[in-house]
């Protein structure tokens, strides 16, 4: 007969392990026991937190909260983000969506707090703490240095500029992806170069000999820069024509054609480097969106001036015979930016932008009393039309150039030189904008001016 545990004729070590065996099963009941019990007294626990930082004050983002178990209900009164930020609420599974209606603020500590948090089944309610930070915003300026032009990097945290490339004759740049595109005109020549930060190479572009580069719009789309240039078919001189080039393919320029077949004979193009959007200001007055995923031309209407983009992009900022509106790119829904009244006075719209909140911040002209040049301001406005005084001289004429927000409408990015012309900032050569242009930064949510440079030709 072969023993067994029962018999009485087992080994001691048969007796300890059977004795080991059931102690073990006894303690992992202990513990389940316990774990269950904890969950039921502890309620629901935060397990993590999920955001993209970097994007978040580009765009609208969301923030996912995972919980250790499925939860009922939780509502929005609950839930407390600090600085507030409009948001909705969505729950699936274990993950707590909240849903942000604007970008976050750059640079800032934010705290989320839930009360009241239950779980599905039963169980103790809880309540939620957490915390995170988000980076700080920045952007790219040019910059005069002697008989050069410095393409200049600043993050807005307080840190020292860093210069990205030095060389004469830059006249405007565009990051794409993780270098820079670079415009330079000199000694007869039209140069396009890319240059990567970090190790300063730089790498010429050649494209072709009958192409001459005349602008590089501020942002690109994907690894495609946007251009305008001047080129020869056939013996015959076009000029100003919209083309696309990629970075990483042939560099052979892609001309963009309206419907008729026809190269677009380009006044003014506005990029967005936020949505991607691309609005095209043709000679003729037209105004059209270009799709370069399908190569579609998609008319607008007509525009008298082109201004570009609120700051998320998805709106066209543009004057027609009524005055200055805004066109949502997606939806074609028209917004009309009221007449502006400062202190009294109308004041003449002329650059104008819109805020995620839906304040106008524009370039405007308010009357001069006693004769000479009209005052180049700049204000932020209201939906009603009322306007506040933010930068710009009520004592002595200046000329303003370019404004822009940041994609989250924190910051205010102007120009702004101390001569005056009667055609304001146009009118003045290029050798005054290098030598007196100041950037000045202002940061709207603390309503104080954060920096002022000498620079121009900014981007976010």
């Amino acid at each position: 007969m072969i023993p067994t545990f029962s018999d009485r004729g087992t080994t001691a070590g048969a007796r300890a392990f059977r004795r080991g065996l059931w102690s073990t099963i006894a303690l992992l009941g202990v513990v389940a026991f316990g774990a269950g019990l904890l969950t039921l007294t502890q309620g629901p626990q935060l397990r993590s937190i999920t955001l993209d930082e970097t994007s978040s004050i580009r765009s609208a983002g969301e923030i996912t909260l995972r919980s250790d178990r499925a939860l009922a209900s939780v509502p929005q009164t609950s839930i407390r983000i600090n600085p507030a930020i409009p948001f909705t609420v969505t729950q699936k599974d274990l993950d707590l969506r909240l849903i942000l209606d604007e970008p976050l603020l750059a640079g800032t500590d934010y705290e989320i707090e839930i009360d009241g948090v239950e779980p599905a089944s039963l169980g103790a309610s809880g309540s939620w703490a957490t915390s995170f930070s988000t980076p700080s915003e920045g952007l790219a300026y040019l910059r005069a240095a002697g008989v050069d032009t410095e393409l200049v990097r600043l993050v807005l945290d307080g840190s020292r500029p860093e210069v990205i490339y030095r060389a004469p004759g830059i006249t405007s740049f565009a990051p794409v992806g993780a270098v820079f595109a670079v415009h330079r005109i000199w000694a007869g020549e039209s140069l396009l170069e890319l240059v990567e930060p970090s190790s300063g190479a730089v790498d010429r572009m050649a494209l072709g000999p009958d192409v001459i580069v005349t602008g590089l719009a501020n942002a690109s789309w994907g690894t495609s820069l946007i251009i305008k240039l001047d080129r020869k078919v056939e013996g015959k001189p076009e000029k100003g024509i919209l083309a696309l080039v990629d970075t990483l393919g042939s560099r052979t320029p892609e001309i963009v054609l309206g419907p008729d077949g026809d190269s677009l004979g380009v006044g003014k193009v506005a990029v967005s480097s936020v949505s991607g959007n691309i609005i095209v200001w043709l000679r003729d007055s037209s105004l059209v969106l270009f799709e370069p995923l399908t190569q579609t031309v998609i008319p607008l209407g007509s525009a008298a001036e082109l201004w570009g983009f609120n700051s998320s992009g998805t709106s066209v900022i543009f004057v027609d015979a009524l005055g200055t509106i805004a066109l949502d790119v997606a939806t074609r829904v028209e917004t009309r930016i009221p007449v502006g009244q400062l202190e009294g006075y109308s004041v003449f719209h002329q650059l104008t932008t819109l805020s995620p909140q839906g304040l106008s911040y524009q370039r405007v002209l308010f009357p001069s009393v006693v004769g000479g040049p009209d005052f180049s301001l700049v204000t932020e406005g209201d939906a009603e039309g009322f306007h506040r005084h933010l930068l710009g001289s009520l004592s002595t004429p200046e000329s303003v150039g370019d404004l822009q927000l940041s994609p989250n409408g924190q910051y205010l990015a102007v120009e702004i030189n101390p001569i005056a012309t009667a055609l304001g900032y146009p009118g003045l050569s290029d050798d005054l904008i290098r030598a007196s242009t100041e950037l000045v930064i202002l940061d709207l949510a603390q309503d104080t001016v954060l920096l002022a440079t000498p620079g121009f030709s900014f981007a976010w």
